[in-house]
């Protein structure tokens, strides 16, 4: 996707994330790629603003997904893109550390209700033993600002 776009900014909330992913993009001899250590549920509102943002098993990770997507919602610029893939809700999955997963309409009426619209969601992949030791189902939502 690298060549697909002018820039591209890796965030994470993680140190140690962020240190693997500008090794990678070091060793890769990447030019137009960087990285930003900033937790949204912590830390807030950040000054970047993006077309598009890409999160892949991430939103199960957070704790206040209404304040987070309307946070990212802030940081798109208009008619920006954000494209989450995540797992389905599975009633099997108990974990005070992840959501077990979302229910696709449920969260198409919350980001709605922030502002989101043209939101498209789809399952695209079920396998075994995906989520925590369990089968499961994995989602690709397209929204647009």
């Amino acid at each position: 996707m690298l060549n697909d776009f002018n820039s591209m900014l890796f965030l994470d909330p993680s140190p140690n994330m962020i240190n693997q992913i500008k090794q990678k993009i070091a060793d890769s001899n990447i030019q137009n790629a960087d990285t930003l250590c900033f937790d949204f549920e912590k830390e807030g509102r950040t000054d970047v603003q993006v077309d598009y943002i890409f999160m892949a098993q991430v939103l199960l990770h957070i704790k206040d997904v209404e304040l987070v997507l309307s946070i990212l919602y802030d940081v798109l610029n208009v008619g920006g893109h954000l494209l989450i893939v995540d797992f389905n809700k599975n009633e099997e999955i108990v974990s005070d550390l992840v959501h077990n997963g979302f229910d696709q309409e449920k969260l198409i009426d919350l980001m709605t209700k922030i502002g989101y619209r043209e939101i498209q969601s789809q399952t695209f992949y079920t396998g075994s033993k995906l989520f925590m030791n369990h089968d499961a189902s994995l989602f690709i939502l397209d929204s647009q600002k």
